[in-house]
């Protein structure tokens, strides 16, 4: 029963007073409100929250729907889940609170990754900041980009992590170069051409934050490389190799810490191989 029991809650922005729940053994349970009940939204909301949780430093895994479970709440202390999801996680926590789990199974417990209530609750304080200092980021496509990195599925990580690598460059380009246009009297016509994505495309736009001094070089040769391996990949089917997923990876962290240069961002820091497969080879 230790393993259902509910050990507290964290604030990850529901009406209160409705929180993210978080169980003995690691489980995650969020409220049926209304918002919630379509699968799709759930699961983008549950990203959301792990992705807080990267960000602050805590390595998560993004779930799919086969990851999504239903349940109840048992006296305001326990969370039972049907154990109808598929995904090897979900089926492992149910029969291991079930106590059916085979030996081969249950070896997991002998050293299971062990992690504080008050650990999460800062992890996703902080990443929750970061996202929202810098609303265009889709925090999903950032957890989705470091699962495929850990994984070592070169193709899943850079096409989700160039998609935030945009939103960041989205950013760069809204706050120093659009804002700075914005001079009184306007001139006609040039805060629409700025937006223009045709002829400011991503590639010139680090081109003119890297003159600006806002990208350095070593983040504008990372982008180079990833911007040209995934122009491959969408255009041409070819798939990347791990160089070109560590360039995106190495070129967000850089963007990233640039936007928020005074704040310690665990993320930029934490080692995904470490939690990823190993080369088989």
């Amino acid at each position: 029963a230790a393993l259902h029991e509910v050990v507290g809650g964290i604030d990850v922005g529901l009406e209160s007073p409705y929180h993210l729940v978080v169980c003995r053994d690691g489980g995650l349970a969020l409220p049926p409100i209304p918002e919630l009940r379509d699968e799709l939204k759930a699961v983008e909301f549950f990203n959301r929250c792990l992705a807080s949780f990267l960000i602050g430093g805590v390595y998560c895994a993004a779930i799919a729907l086969g990851g999504l479970d239903f349940g109840s709440i048992l006296d305001w202390k326990l969370v039972r889940t049907l154990g109808q999801a598929t995904a090897m996680p979900n089926r492992f926590h149910t029969l291991v609170r079930m106590q059916t789990a085979s030996p081969v199974e249950a070896i997991e417990l002998e050293q299971p990754r062990s992690l504080g209530l008050n650990e999460l609750i800062e992890a996703s304080k902080l990443g929750r900041r970061v996202l929202e200092r810098v609303p265009e980021v889709g925090g999903e496509f950032l957890l989705r980009g470091a699962t495929g990195y850990a994984h070592r599925d070169w193709g899943v990580a850079l096409a989700n992590l160039w998609i935030v690598i945009e939103q960041l460059t989205s950013h760069l380009w809204e706050t120093s170069v659009i804002s700075e246009a914005k001079i009184d009297p306007p001139i006609d016509g040039r805060i629409d051409s700025l937006k223009d994505n045709r002829t400011w495309t991503v590639g010139v736009r680090h081109e003119v934050l890297f003159q600006k001094k806002l990208i350095s070089q070593p983040a504008f040769s990372e982008l180079n490389k990833a911007r040209k391996a995934r122009n491959k990949l969408s255009h041409s089917g070819q798939h990347p190799d791990e160089i070109a997923a560590k360039s995106a990876l190495n070129a967000l962290r850089e963007l990233l810490g640039s936007i928020m240069p005074d704040s310690a961002i665990p993320f930029l820091k934490l080692d995904l191989d470490a939690h990823g497969l190993s080369d088989p080879f």
